[in-house]
Parts: C-alpha cells; structure tokens; sequence
C-alpha cells in the first residue's frame, strides 16, 4: 500500500524530485569516486535522508545500477549519431573519443566496464551488446571503405578506448589537460591502412561468462 505522502499529489511530486535529486547526486558521485561510495553520501549530496534514497530505489546498489544504465544509454545513442555520419572514418573516431572521454570522466563507468569477475545484470549486459554491436557496425563501415588495416579488429578499438585513463603523467612528464585526446588520435592513425608492423598474437577476445 502506498504512503499516504506518496498518494497525495504534492506527495508524488515530492517524490518525483527526491527521485532526481539521487539520481544526480549519484551520479556525480560516482563520477568521482567510483562505484564504493556510500549511500550516506548520497543522500547528502542529495539533500535528502538516506532513508529516502532505500524508499526510492530499495537499495544503493540499485540506484546506482540506474545511474549506469543511463550513462550506457547515453553512449549508445552517441553512436546512432556516429553511424549516420557520412564520413565512416569520422564516424568511428568520433565515437572511440566519446567513449574514450566516458571512461576518463566517470571512475564508476570505467570499473564497470574493466569488470569480469562476475556476470553483469541482465540490464547491462543487454547495453553492453548493444554498445559491443554498434562497434561492430562503426567499424565494418570503415572496412568497407578500405580505411581500416585487415589486421585491426572490433574488439581492438574497444580496448583502446580505455587508453585514455592513465595518461596524465610519465617519468616528470605531464600530458596536460588534453594529453589523453592525443594519445586516443595516434592511436586510431595506427590503425588507418595501410598498417606498417603485423599485430601480434591472437587478440582481444569477448568474454563469456
């Protein structure tokens, strides 16, 4: 049965913003400092009790797969646009920098991404292959074109794209504030045709869990 605050209009509205409100707060948590940050915090960066985040979502675990389901959706709408590009190289680098800057910006989005030691949620694990299909599609394109070298595959560009979260400093050398842009662009040109030096081994595989 409902709350009789939850029933009343003013209630439902009520409810509606502490909904958005843990949503963003979430959100930019997680953003920061990944996906161990407690519901307490939460709730206050929300300005709302933490018993008001457990009445919303049920639990912090669940409002945070929320948050991840939508920065997921997020990125596969970033690459409908990329697909319709006219320009399919355009339209593969666009999107590799997308998601390259996704991981860089969100700590909680790239440990979800790098997890596999446990099956994701049937939620995410359908994104997932939504996002894994429209790499595969982004890339045929560019195949098919002959921009691509043979040798470079779908699931290569998806591991490059997390080459954008350790690239700040070196041995006294400090990237700056773009520096991961320009390691993402050297490594796209590496994979133009024609490619100059064979890739070794078998390459990255999709897990199966």
């Amino acid at each position: 049965m409902p709350r009789e605050s939850d029933a009343m209009p003013g209630g439902r509205a009520d409810a509606r913003r502490n909904r958005r409100l843990l949503i963003a707060a979430a959100q930019e948590a997680i953003a920061s400092r990944g996906l161990d940050v407690s519901a307490l915090d939460i709730a206050k960066v929300a300005g709302v009790g933490v018993g008001t985040l457990y009445r919303r979502f049920g639990t912090k675990e669940a409002l945070l797969d929320a948050v991840v389901l939508s920065l997921y959706d997020e990125l596969c709408d970033a690459a409908q646009v990329c697909m319709e590009r006219a320009d399919a190289w355009k339209g593969l680098t666009e999107f590799v920098m997308e998601l390259a800057g996704a991981h860089r910006d969100n700590l909680g989005l790239a440990e979800v991404t790098a997890a596999c030691e446990v099956p994701p949620s049937p939620e995410l694990a359908e994104r997932t292959a939504a996002l894994q299909d429209a790499v595969i599609r982004l890339t045929e394109r560019v195949r098919a074109v002959g921009a691509l070298r043979e040798d470079v595959t779908w699931q290569d560009i998806m591991i490059c794209s997390r080459a954008s979260l350790d690239t700040d400093h070196s041995l006294g050398v400090d990237a700056g504030p773009n520096g991961w842009r320009r390691v993402i662009t050297l490594l796209l040109d590496g994979m133009r045709a024609p490619g100059r030096t064979p890739l070794e081994g078998p390459g990255p595989q999709v897990r199966a869990w």
